[in-house]
């Protein structure tokens, strides 16, 4: 039942409703000619720490279920980011920037890989939300105008945070490989930017993805050298981490609390250049479908690993860690504007 229902039928409600409508009471309209309309009720704000639900994150256009690398339909992902950095150190500015890429998960915060944020000389200065192909341009190119992809936006980052207990082994593996961006301002959700739901149900939070089939989405390159100028998709599979461990032991010891082992059947895996995206799994069906992030690609997936899979960070174990990075932060720069306004 709405709110605007339960005020017009206040017989109707709760014990429960009622409370929440005494939390939500502020004042009184003396102007009412009514006493049951004097009460004024204050919509509670949404502030940028409240995780989007499913009537507004995971929401994708239906597409045809493809097994391989594909090319990613505009808007298919609209979560999906791409990190830009920068660098001080003038021999490096004529070189192409490391790609990483991220997902927005509310209108304000894009969770990435820890390890995207401690590439040498280069630092995370903006990210791109909206983008279908990679673009120096604020502009659309022909090809984009062709292919119909929506203008991207790129917004700087205000605050990067990086898990506490983040560390890499030689420079291969990854543990705890997560980490928080905060963008400069608000987001507005359009239709090719849209938040990715993050937060999970029992099931989610416990599950292993064994033999689950999940999507990918990046701008690395599939089957081949180099990068991809255009957003690309692939479907895999989830692995039992023992045996994902023992086939493949360059991929180093494996944590099935914290980490989730996936390969694609047909030589798609997450590759070069994907570091940091979205590992998806689809929930429901047709007009309730969306799209739950299981996962953050950590490493893996080609050299120096070899061919196979490729290892992700389990969102669902970082869950708590997000919220409350999120509320922490949001806290502090709130009390700080109170500070700087008085």
């Amino acid at each position: 039942m709405s709110m605007l229902n339960l005020m017009l039928r206040p017989r109707a409600m709760t014990n429960y409703q009622r409370a929440q409508f005494r939390n939500t009471y502020c004042g009184i309209d003396n102007n009412a000619k009514e006493l049951v309309h004097r009460a004024l009720v204050c919509c509670p704000r949404i502030q940028s720490w409240d995780l989007p639900d499913t009537s507004v994150c995971g929401q994708s256009p239906p597409t045809p279920y493809i097994v391989g690398g594909y090319e990613a339909l505009p808007n298919e992902f609209p979560w999906t980011s791409l990190l830009l950095y920068k660098t001080d150190v003038p021999s490096l500015r004529d070189r192409r920037p490391p790609i990483c890429a991220g997902s927005l998960i509310t209108n304000r915060y894009v969770l990435t890989a820890a390890h995207c944020l401690e590439v040498n000389n280069f630092t995370v200065t903006e990210v791109r939300l909206g983008a279908h192909f990679i673009s120096t341009s604020s502009d659309k190119t022909e090809s984009e105008q062709k292919k119909g992809a929506p203008t991207h936006l790129d917004i700087k980052v205000s605050l990067s945070i990086k898990h506490e207990q983040y560390y890499p082994i030689n420079g291969r593996y990854h543990y705890n490989d997560i980490a928080l961006l905060r963008l400069e301002s608000w987001v507005a959700y359009t239709t090719n930017i849209k938040p990715i739901c993050i937060s999970p149900d029992f099931e989610l939070a416990y599950s292993s993805f064994e033999n689950r089939s999940l999507k990918i989405a990046g701008w690395g390159s599939y089957g081949g050298p180099g990068y991809s100028s255009v957003l690309l998709s692939g479907t895999i599979i989830g692995m039992n981490m023992e045996n994902c461990s023992s086939r493949f032991p360059s991929l180093g010891i494996l944590d099935k609390d914290i980490q989730i082992c996936a390969m694609g059947q047909h030589g798609t895996d997450t590759g070069r250049g994907d570091s940091g995206g979205p590992l998806m799994l689809s929930v429901g069906r047709d007009v309730h479908q969306f799209y739950y992030l299981a996962g953050i690609t950590s490493y893996g997936g080609g050299p120096p690993y070899g061919s196979g899979p490729a290892i992700y960070t389990k969102t669902s174990s970082f869950f708590r860690w997000i919220t409350d990075k999120i509320y922490e932060t949001e806290k502090a720069a709130h009390k700080t504007n109170l500070i700087t306004r008085y």
